[in-house]
C-alpha cells in the first residue's frame, strides 16, 4: 500500500527507489517515501506513477500461486511479461548465491519477441536502495528486498526503456530481457563467506544475514549462458535503475569481460545506468552522511571483491569503499561505452543525501529502518519540492546541480569517445522507466531519442551525445525545463 500524499512520516533510505523493483510484500509498506501536504506537481506524479506500478505488481503477486503450487493452478502470463526463474541449484549448498535471509536468488526472463533479435539482450539490475548497518539489513531481510519468499511468479509489461511496445521503445522493444531481482542490500556487490548473526533484541535467537550480491550476479550470468543462449549474444545493453543503475556502472566492465569470454559473436556491449549516479557529497551542513552509510555497508558486506577491481587496486587500504560510489567507479570503467541517464536534482538524492542526517546511534541504531531523509531542519518540504523552497534555498539546490555537472565533466570517462550522458534538471527518479522516457527533452531531444541515437552510433565523440542540465529560477515557477511537466498533460497534448 502506498501512503497518501497528505501523510507525514520520515522517509526510508530505500523507500523511493523501490518503485522499480517488480516485487511486493505487505511488510514493505513501512518504508515508502512520503511527501508533505506541500507536494510538488512532479512529486505527485512520481507518487501516482509509483502507485500505478505497485497496483500492477500487487495484481500479479496476488494472482500468482506460490512457487510450490502445481503449474495448472497458475494464471496465464500476459504478453510482454517476464517469468521468474529461481536458482536453487546455486543456493546455500552450492555457490551460495542467496538473498540476505538465505533464501534462493532468482531473476525474471522473457525471450526476444522477434526472431531477428534472438541474439540481442537487455540485462537489467533491479533497484531498491541499500541497507546501511546490521539493524537496517535485519529489517530488510524480512521483505522482498532481502528475501525471495514473496516474489511473484511473473511481472507485467514494463514501461520506458524496458517496454516491449515498439512505439514507446523502438530500439530495444524486441530484445531478450533478463531482470536481476535485487535482494542483497548493496547493488550486487557483497561477497562475505560467512553469514553475520544479528539479533533484534526481541528475545529470539539471532538471525543469519548473507551478503552475497556478487555471487547472485555470477549465478544469473552462468544460468543465462548455460540455459538461455546468452553465449550467442551479438548485442547487449546493460542497464538498471537507482541502486540497480549503480550496479550497472559498478559491474559494467566485469559483465563485459564475461561476455567476451563466452559470447564469441558479441558485436556491441554498452551500459545505460539510470538514476544510479549517486554523488559522494556532504549534506547542506557539510556533514558526510551518505558517505558514512555507504562505507558501513561496503565493509559489512565485504564488497571489496564485488566492485570494479581496477578501482580497488588504485584505492588500496581505507579508501577502497569509495569504489562503491558511481563517481569513483565511473573513472575506472574503461572497456564499456557508457551513457548516463540522471537528474542532477534527483528526488532521491536531494532528500536522502543533500538534506539527510544520520539516524541516532548509527551504525548501531535502534530502529530497523533509516528514516533519515530530509532530516536537516528547515529542509523537509524544500528537499522534495523546489516550489516549496524559499528564495534563499534555491541557490543551494542549484549548487547541487552544478556539483553534479562538474563531477561528471572533471572525469576523463565523461569525455571518452563512444560515451554519452543525458543529465537533466527534472525532480524525478527512474524516469527512463516511465512515460517520461518519451517526453523529457533537452534541446528538443527526448531521453529515448538520445539513447537510441547513441546506441546506433559508432565511436563518435562524447560531445555529440552529452546533454547538460539547466539551473532553477529564483522566482516561481522555478522549473527551467518545461518538458519536466509534460507527463502531467493529456497524452494527445504533449508536444516536445
Amino acid at each position: 500500500m502506498v501512503p497518501s500524499s497528505g501523510q507525514s512520516s520520515s522517509p526510508s533510505s530505500a523507500g523511493l527507489e523501490e518503485s522499480n523493483q517488480p516485487l511486493l510484500s505487505q511488510s514493505e509498506s513501512r518504508g515508502w517515501w512520503t511527501r508533505s501536504p506541500t507536494i510538488s506537481v512532479l512529486g505527485g506524479l512520481a507518487v501516482m506513477a509509483l502507485a500505478a506500478v505497485l497496483l500492477d505488481k500487487v495484481h500479479w503477486t496476488d494472482a500468482a500461486e506460490s512457487k510450490s503450487d502445481s503449474d495448472h493452478n497458475k494464471p496465464a502470463v500476459p504478453k510482454g511479461s517476464m517469468e521468474l526463474r529461481m536458482m536453487p541449484d546455486k543456493g546455500l549448498n552450492s555457490l551460495g548465491a542467496v538473498c540476505l535471509d538465505g533464501s534462493d536468488a532468482g531473476f525474471y526472463f522473457s525471450k526476444a519477441s522477434a526472431p531477428e533479435h534472438a541474439n540481442d539482450w537487455q540485462i537489467y539490475f533491479g533497484g531498491g536502495g541499500w541497507c546501511y548497518d546490521e539493524a537496517d539489513c535485519l529489517g530488510r531481510s524480512s521483505g522482498f528486498l532481502g528475501s525471495s519468499d514473496s516474489w511473484a511468479e511473473s511481472i507485467g509489461p514494463q514501461e520506458g526503456i524496458m517496454s516491449g511496445d515498439c512505439k514507446v521503445n523502438p530500439t530495444f522493444c524486441n530484445f531478450n530481457r533478463v531482470w536481476l531481482a535485487y535482494c542483497d542490500g548493496n547493488s550486487f556487490t557483497g561477497n562475505r563467506d560467512q553469514p553475520v548473526m544479528v539479533s533484534a533484541n526481541d528475545g529470539k535467537p539471532p538471525k543469519a544475514l548473507y551478503f552475497r550480491g556478487r555471487r547472485i550476479l555470477d549465478a544469473v550470468l552462468d544460468t543465462v549462458f548455460d540455459e538461455m543462449g546468452l553465449g550467442k549474444a551479438e548485442n547487449v545493453i546493460l542497464t538498471g535503475c537507482s541502486a540497480g543503475g549503480l550496479a550497472a556502472l559498478l559491474h559494467a566492465d566485469y559483465v563485459h569481460s564475461r561476455l567476451q569470454a563466452r559470447a564469441p559473436s558479441l558485436q556491441k556491449f554498452r551500459a545505460v545506468p539510470i538514476s544510479g549516479f549517486f554523488l559522494l557529497h556532504s549534506n547542506v551542513l557539510g556533514e558526510e552522511v551518505f558517505a558514512a552509510q555507504m562505507q558501513t555497508i561496503f565493509e559489512l558486506s565485504n564488497s571489496s571483491g564485488g566492485v570494479n577491481s581496477k578501482c580497488v587496486a588504485a584505492n588500496l587500504g581505507k579508501d577502497a569503499w569509495k569504489c562503491n560510489f558511481a563517481s569513483t567507479a565511473y573513472a575506472f570503467t574503461l572497456s564499456t561505452p557508457v551513457f548516463l541517464l540522471n537528474s542532477a536534482l534527483d528526488n532521491w538524492q536531494v532528500p536522502c543525501i543533500y538534506t539527510a542526517q544520520l539516524p541516532v546511534g548509527f551504525p548501531n541504531q535502534i530502529p530497523d529502518i533509516n528514516g533519515n531523509c530530509s532530516a536537516v531542519p528547515g529542509w523537509e518540504n524544500c528537499s522534495r519540492d523546489v516550489e516549496a523552497c524559499s528564495e534563499a534555498q534555491v541557490p543551494t539546490l542549484n549548487a547541487y546541480i552544478q556539483d553534479f555537472n562538474s563531477t561528471l565533466q572533471s572525469t576523463a570517462t565523461y569525455h571518452k569517445t563512444g560515451n554519452g550522458a543525458f543529465i537533466h534538471s527534472c525532480e524525478t527518479h527512474c524516469e527512463a522507466q516511465s512515460r517520461s522516457w518519451n517526453t523529457f527533452a533537452i534541446h528538443g531531444v527526448t531521453l529515448q531519442q538520445a539513447v537510441s541515437t547513441w546506441w546506433n552510433s559508432d565511436d563518435e565523440p562524447a560531445s555529440a551525445h552529452c546533454y547538460t542540465p539547466c539551473l532553477y529560477h529564483l522566482n516561481s515557477p522555478r522549473a527551467c525545463n518545461p518538458t519536466c511537466m509534460e507527463s502531467l498533460r493529456p497524452e494527445s497534448a504533449i508536444v516536445v
